[in-house]
């Protein structure tokens, strides 16, 4: 019918055909339709016969299981109940294999199936349950079974097998009442059918005569009056026909394109006119403008092509005035005057024309008159709609600011060369002052273990207090210069805050008190104790705050306040801690001044109390670092506040392990007596060094070798044999072989691999501890070496090497048996650091305060006040071991584990004997300070 060549009686007999098909059609498909439902109505009818008969035996075993439980509390003999048990498996079984067939005839009601299915295991459980209480001859708990758990069980049963018996009835009159909808649907839509094909055959024929006939001839029509608006920009219609409508229509196409060609010729002279007067104005335009303006076009597979470029163009090149400017003469210079620059620029403007991305570099040209000039292309790509791409753009001389740009790279390079050296120098002076102050400082802690009269001890103790006090000053000038470097750290790690807070009350309280000041803290409900980021600076910044405002205060009060700031999220916790005096106050004029390198309130402030200036700068540094910021609030005459901020992480683990002062730390640790026998290779090129290093090990019992430098450090290893040494304490900077280099050397050594090697060092910088790690060394101390780190890191490595000797590790004692009630040797270390009077009130403050929390520990547990114990424990454990009650602080340990775990049982259990571990061991403790004097 494409070109309506059928006569006019092929056409009739086509529509009539037509209407036949379509009848008999609908015929075929009504019967066929038919059919389909009356076959689903009889499945219908089968599926609900089936789903009554399988919901019928469901209730009937109900009734069985019902009489066969009855039947149980009635039987006299044991093997009829054990039968009994026998068909209540097998009753469940049938009655389960019923109910999955139900789950096939009703999908829908799977849910609801669910529900029987679990109702009626409850019911079998009960079941077997009285059968069990019938078989122990528990007849009354068998009563109590039946009536509390069976009965109830079967009667819920019941109900939802009723239930479901009711909702399927529902559920098939649905369906058999959509099956005869759908009847009555396939009638309707038989006749709707007859009466659409009629229709659509009359339309058919309408649509004959409109669209072949009558169309055409109007398309014509509309065609010319366009052709008489000079519109000749059109496809003329029906020039596929075969009749007088194909030729007119051939023919007026013909007479459209011969126009259309005349048209375009007559425009495209008037463009090329245009363009002309466009070009001689864009020249003027751009003559005022810095710099050349140019339009390139690159062709699909073509070269780059010059289209336009301003007159500065000549001058960028370097060419006299009286030259050709013109763009073929352009073109031909920037081409064949440097091919290299030619040839970067158009990978340029191809990876442009690639990606449609703006064109935007710099090269190095050497022009016509000899002058090396830096010249920027910036242009911006267009397409066009033959596939071409245009840029326009700009040639910019930009050889001064290259000449800038350059000085300051060169500049850069010379502050971070000054700056390297600068550090090199401070890491050689920090080393000089480091290695007599190792001396210093280790000699006096090792004299102050001699018995010595009281005069020479506090001689001694003002030697050592003289000499950390000058390790704190070269740390606060380190520090200041690795942040000043922008070298510093930080760390990440899960920390428990109100440890932190009472490690560094612990450190300031002796000061405090002896200018009787009160130190006391609180932290907000909302604190989380147990967070992630460094502790160690945190702990920096507060112990800098409470020693000015101890400094600084001569009566009164410290306060320290931690909350949380407002701008804190669940995951993000801006923690602000406030230190708060009661000293003279800071003028307002200086306060700006505070927080300056060098700079204090009062230039007398160093000749009265000494410092650097560095701790308040190091601070807010510290904050900064953490993401906070820190200041000052004060008034004249009604003390000072010092803030800071620090963002940090909540924990990702629960923090358990309670913080000790480093003072403390080393107490609560195994006994020394334990590495009896060890042998310990000192490596120092400095004999004082190595004398300090030897007389803190032999305190500690072990045995020690020395060598001078790595060869002869390498040598003696070499000659003893693995396993000879225990660990080796290695400086770092020495003659010959340094200890970064002998420590490489060894680990490619047999059997050398997993000896402990220990930095001892005084270059303690971020990258100096970083390259000891990477050369294979597994701990870093630096100097002064303290008693404190010393024995921590050997408590560390030392028992991964585990002892000669044959007597059994402190861990595996700990594994077999409990901790001693009462460790003695505590409390003689605490006697090393306190006189008597002190010491005699912390022991009475500690008996005191524990045995409150410990004979509290039961009460809770019988309210079930499980946070209250755990706060409880946790201040147990963090404090028993100090004081030598190793006992109490095991079983703390372990109450605050079973608390985390919620083992309310074993909580309970370990309350009882964490209460009676207090009692015994504050008598031991109080019986040893009164018998025995610990310098004894």
């Amino acid at each position: 019918m494409k070109h309506l060549s059928l006569s006019l009686t092929a056409k009739i007999v086509l529509l009539v055909a037509l209407m036949g098909v379509a009848s008999a059609t609908i015929t075929v498909y009504a019967t066929w339709h038919m059919q389909r439902i009356e076959s689903r109505y009889h499945q219908l009818m089968a599926q609900q016969d089936a789903t009554t008969s399988r919901v019928a035996l469901v209730r009937q075993h109900l009734a069985e299981v019902s009489a066969l439980v009855h039947t149980v509390l009635t039987a006299s003999h044991e093997d009829q109940i054990l039968l009994s048990q026998e068909h209540l498996a097998l009753m469940q079984q049938r009655f389960e294999a019923n109910l999955h067939e139900i789950y096939a005839l009703l999908p829908e009601h799977e849910l609801q199936l669910d529900q029987v299915l679990t109702q009626s295991r409850h019911m079998f459980a009960a079941g077997r349950g009285v059968v069990t209480a019938s078989l122990q001859r528990q007849a009354q708990h068998a009563l109590i079974v039946l009536s509390q758990s069976f009965t109830p069980a079967l009667t819920h049963l019941l109900t939802e097998v009723h239930m479901l018996r009711t909702e399927s009835q529902m559920f098939f009159q649905a369906r058999s009442q959509d099956a005869e909808h759908s009847t009555q649907a396939a009638i309707t839509t038989t006749t709707l059918a007859g009466w659409l094909s009629v229709l659509a055959i009359s339309a058919c024929a309408a649509w004959i005569a409109l669209r072949h006939v009558s169309q055409p001839i109007g398309r014509l029509t509309a065609s010319m009056q366009r052709m008489s608006r000079h519109d000749y920009h059109l496809q003329i219609a029906d020039q596929d026909r075969t009749d007088e409508i194909g030729t007119m229509a051939r023919t007026l196409q013909s007479f459209a394109t011969a126009l259309q060609e005349a048209a375009q010729l007559e425009r495209e002279l008037a463009l090329h006119q245009h363009n002309h007067l466009l070009t001689e104005q864009l020249q003027q335009l751009t003559s005022a403008l810095p710099g050349a303006v140019f339009q390139m076009q690159l062709a699909p597979g073509g070269a780059l092509r010059l289209r336009f470029a301003s007159p500065q163009w000549a001058q960028l090149m370097g060419m006299p005035s009286d030259a050709d400017t013109g763009i073929g003469h352009a073109a031909e210079v920037i081409r064949h005057h440097d091919q290299q620059a030619t040839r970067m620029a158009e990978q340029h403007f191809a990876e442009s024309a690639r990606t449609l991305t703006p064109v935007d570099f710099d090269q190095s040209i050497v022009m016509l008159d000899g002058v090396t000039r830096w010249i920027k292309t910036r242009a911006n790509p267009h397409q066009e709609s033959d596939g071409s791409i245009t840029f326009n753009g700009v040639w910019l001389d930009v050889t001064k600011e290259m000449q800038q740009s350059r000085a300051l790279e060169k500049a850069k390079r010379h502050a971070e060369q000054s700056a390297a050296e600068r550090s090199t120098l401070q890491a050689s002076i920090s080393h000089e002052i480091r290695t007599p102050l190792n001396a210093i400082l280790g000699l006096t802690q090792l004299l102050l273990k001699a018995d010595l009269p009281q005069p020479q001890r506090e001689q001694l103790y003002n030697i050592l207090r003289a000499g950390q006090h000058l390790r704190g000053i070269v740390n606060e000038v380190l520090d200041f210069s690795k942040i000043d470097a922008g070298q510093l750290k930080l760390e990440s790690t899960d920390f428990s805050l109100e440890n932190v807070v009472l490690d560094v009350l612990s450190m300031c309280h002796e000061d405090a008190s002896k200018k009787g000041l009160s130190l006391n803290y609180k932290m907000a409900r909302e604190v989380p104790d147990h967070l992630r980021g460094d502790p160690h600076r945190i702990a920096q910044i507060l112990l800098n705050y409470i020693n000015n405002a101890i400094k600084f205060t001569t009566s009164g009060h410290i306060h320290i306040a931690l909350r949380l700031d407002a701008s804190s999220t669940l995951h993000r916790i801006v923690l602000h801690v406030s230190v708060k005096d009661t000293g003279p106050g800071i003028p307002a004029d200086h306060l700006p001044l505070l927080f300056e390198a060098f700079q204090q309130a009062d230039n007398s402030i160093t000749r009265r109390f000494g410092g650097t200036g560095l701790g308040l700068t190091i601070s807010r540094a510290l904050a900064q670092l953490m993401g906070g910021s820190a200041g000052v609030h004060s008034t004249l005459g009604q003390g000072s506040t010092f803030w800071f901020t620090a963002v940090l992480e909540p924990a990702r683990s629960y923090v358990h392990a309670p913080t000790q002062t480093p003072a403390l730390q080393q107490q609560s640790h195994t006994p020394a007596n334990t590495w009896q026998g060890l042998r310990v290779l000192v490596v120092d090129d400095n004999p004082l060094n190595r004398a300090v290093a030897e007389g803190m090990l032999h305190v500690l019992g072990l045995q020690t070798e020395v060598a001078e430098d790595g060869l002869q450090a390498l040598e003696r290893l070499e000659h003893a044999g693995p396993g000879y040494y225990a660990c080796v304490l290695m400086d770092i900077q020495m003659p010959h072989m340094d200890g970064l280099s002998a420590t490489q050397a060894l680990r490619q050594r047999p059997g050398f691999a997993h000896l402990p090697v220990i930095a001892m060092t005084a270059h303690t910088a971020v990258q100096d501890v970083e390259r000891a790690h990477a050369a294979g060394m597994n701990a870093h101390l630096s100097k002064p070496l303290l008693e404190s780190a010393l024995h921590h890191a050997l408590q560390e490595w030392l028992g991964s090497a585990g002892p000669t000797s044959e007597a059994p590790s402190a861990t595996h004692r700990q594994a077999t048996a409990l901790p001693p009630v009462f460790e003695p040797g505590a409390i003689d270390a605490l006697a090393q650091l306190f006189d008597s009077a002190k010491l005699q009130q912390l022991v009475h403050q500690f008996t005191h305060d524990s045995l409150q929390r410990a004979r509290q520990l039961p009460a809770l547990a019988l309210q079930h006040d499980w946070q209250a114990m755990r706060a409880q424990a946790h201040k147990l454990t963090g404090t028993a071991a100090t004081f030598g009650l190793m006992r109490l602080g095991h079983l703390s340990s372990a109450l605050t584990t079973a608390l985390k775990a919620s083992d309310s049982e074993r909580a309970m259990e370990l309350a009882h004997h964490v209460a009676q571990s207090a009692e015994a061991g504050v008598l031991e403790l109080q019986a040893y300070c009164t018998t025995t004097s610990p310098h004894d």
